[in-house]
């Protein structure tokens, strides 16, 4: 039990939410997608708590693709129009079904605001409208096909200022926003609050971020990974002319707060926080699912995938790291085989920038995990990476030696990153 030291709900003794696992969706067909929203459910129920949580998938960045179809793209890997991500859903509602053991959940289709700039606000829009139908679908297969008692469906979007037009994303956020709740597990990226930043990113304001948020049926689920977010979304909730109820927090393992103390963090610093809790990253959920299949003899939880991604280097990418944790974002280096991901990001620490930042993301389709890990070169500036492996992917993936990818800092700071360990060297005379 924890005792808070002010704030609204001083002097209570509350027990935190424990986290539950979100998941980034990083198969490159159709049939790995359904495979990997599959198993990422039966993951996700067998070891959740006794209670009605969000099971969110996010698909990537929003799209209107130039046939006139919509739909997402993370990382620029593989284009899924609505009518993929419909039947990944409906895979993950059914699997969730078999492996369901207490509670319930509200199965989410995410996204994010870092639209092409070809995308303006009629798109933006038509794209939201697109993301509520493709839910509108799911939640009519789960009630009048099978009556699902245990679950829900919803939409919700990683909306961060720092990679997309208010504009044009408050478009996209009312276009989805009307049928279904809305969570936006996004940040504030850049706005008062966050040490040494001027404002908000890209022309954001309060009031804009206020109304993403809760306008609607929007519902907040921000991203807490630094005390300071915490302040930033209470001066939110403040300005909000209205009530501002947070679903929850979104929370990551990787910074100074654990999931657990983001959730204490902002229930100390605002009102109305309630028990939702996300880990965008894996907080140990997913182990403990493998370790539980190997208890009960039920083998891993997930399984290979058919298709792979060859190495390459994206010059614009979308990011598989938040805004708080790497702007501005240089480029990035994705690779995949048939049972792991490895997404290494380079840019630079929002708070410094004259710190340079490597994010290495990975995911193992087998076990159903996801890690992360950061690694900074102080006086480095934003980094980029100068030189990669291309191609084959086994030995990028090798366990024994693993990729190493050359960088460079806008200081002039160049050295390697060793992917398999996350250790840097620099080059000689440095």
């Amino acid at each position: 039990m924890f005792a808070f030291a002010g704030g609204p709900d001083a002097g209570a003794r509350v027990r935190p939410p424990k986290p539950v696992p979100a998941w980034y969706m990083t198969a490159t067909n159709v049939t790995d997608l359904i495979r990997q929203a599959r198993h990422n459910a039966c993951a996700f129920a067998k070891l959740q708590p006794k209670s009605s949580r969000l099971m969110l998938f996010d698909f990537g960045a929003a799209r209107k693709y130039r046939d006139g179809t919509f739909g997402a793209n993370l990382g620029k890997i593989k284009r899924f129009r609505n009518s993929g991500i419909l039947r990944a859903l409906k895979k993950a509602a059914q699997k969730y079904e078999r492996c369901h053991r207490r509670g319930s959940a509200t199965i989410a289709y995410g996204n994010t605001n870092s639209m092409p700039r070809y995308m303006n606000k009629e798109d933006a829009f038509e794209a939201g409208l697109h993301q509520a139908a493709t839910i509108r679908r799911l939640r009519k297969f789960q009630h009048r096909q099978h009556d699902y008692d245990h679950q829900s469906a919803a939409t919700g979007g990683d909306i961060e200022p720092g990679w997309g037009q208010p504009g044009v994303t408050k478009a996209l956020v009312r276009g989805a926003n009307g049928a279904s709740p809305y969570f936006n597990f996004g940040n504030a990226g850049g706005c008062p609050g966050q040490p040494g930043a001027p404002g908000c990113h890209n022309g954001w304001s309060l009031a804009d971020l206020g109304e993403v948020s809760v306008g609607r049926r929007s519902r907040p689920l921000p991203q807490v990974y630094r005390p300071y977010e915490a302040v930033q979304w209470a001066r939110i909730q403040r300005r909000w002319d209205g009530k501002f109820v947070f679903a929850g927090v979104t929370g990551a393992p990787i910074e100074s707060l654990s999931p657990t103390e983001s959730w204490m963090t902002l229930r100390r610093k605002a009102q109305n926080v309630r028990r939702e809790l996300v880990s965008i990253r894996d907080s140990g959920t997913g182990k403990r699912a493998a370790a539980f299949s190997s208890r009960s003899g039920a083998g891993s939880l997930g399984g290979p995938m058919t298709g792979a991604t060859a190495a390459h280097v994206e010059p614009r990418p979308d990011g598989f790291f938040s805004t708080s944790h790497i702007y501005p974002l240089r480029n990035e280096w994705v690779v995949s085989d048939h049972r792991r991901f490895a997404a290494v990001d380079a840019g630079a620490d929002p708070l410094d920038p004259s710190t340079g930042v490597i994010g290495i993301f990975r995911q193992n389709y087998v076990d159903v995990t996801q890690t992360q890990r950061l690694v900074r070169v102080p006086g480095a500036g934003a980094l980029r990476i100068s030189r990669a492996p291309t191609g084959g992917t086994r030995s990028a993936l090798s366990k024994r030696g693993g990729a190493e990818l050359r960088f460079t800092g806008e200081s002039g700071v160049s050295g390697t990153i060793h992917v398999r360990d996350g250790t840097v060297t620099l080059s000689e005379g440095r």
